[in-house]
């Protein structure tokens, strides 16, 4: 019931609540874009470094990956994408792990609160 125009206590806190379930619904579906967005350059990460293919193994009849161009091509697609990587090489696979970092909205209220994001992929020489 409302006294003089105001809101009852109730009526506060119900509207309240409400507020605060929708900004963690928010919060909860840029986390998991940020997920999806991580996976994604994980794997983007890994296939642009599988593409640094060592050309005198080519030419002996071998297809292994060279080292050095593949990490720095893995390492510089993710940093294009915003994030860090670390990178596995060997003959015939590199493995990329990239990590992000996010910021909520909602949840920054309770305080300096960061998402980290981080994916795994690994991919094959042809």
């Amino acid at each position: 019931m409302l006294h003089g125009g105001h809101p009852s206590a109730f009526v506060v806190i119900v509207a309240m609540t409400l507020i605060a379930c929708l900004g963690l619904v928010h919060d909860g579906a840029r986390m998991l874009r940020a997920k999806t967005m991580t996976t994604t350059l994980a794997h983007e990460a890994a296939r642009a470094g599988a593409q640094q293919l060592d050309e005198e193994g080519l030419r002996a009849g071998s297809v292994v990956l060279d080292e050095a161009p593949a990490r720095r091509a893995a390492q510089a697609h993710a940093e294009r994408g915003g994030a860090s990587a670390e990178v596995e090489v060997r003959a015939d696979a590199i493995t990329v792990t990239v990590t992000t970092h996010h910021e909520p909205t909602v949840l920054a209220v309770i305080g300096n609160v960061e998402i980290v994001s981080q994916a795994t992929a690994t991919a094959h020489t042809p």
